[in-house]
């Protein structure tokens, strides 16, 4: 039972790192292709941190 619930886990999370990558690809092509998912790993990690962060708490990509 635990094993076939971490192979779910690791399955998600290779799926979700998959998608990532190729929405990366996808939107700026293959020039520069590691400063691109860099800038946007960035970029999703500052909408995760506002969406999490407890209201009235300013962050800095809330834009106040």
């Amino acid at each position: 039972m635990i094993s076939s619930t971490f192979f779910l886990i690791l399955r998600v999370s290779v799926l979700a790192a998959v998608a990532f990558l190729f929405v990366v690809l996808f939107e700026h092509g293959p020039e520069n292709y590691l400063l691109n998912a860099r800038e946007d790993f960035a970029r999703l990690m500052d909408a995760l941190a506002a969406a999490t962060a407890p209201a009235g708490e300013k962050t800095s990509g809330s834009g106040t």
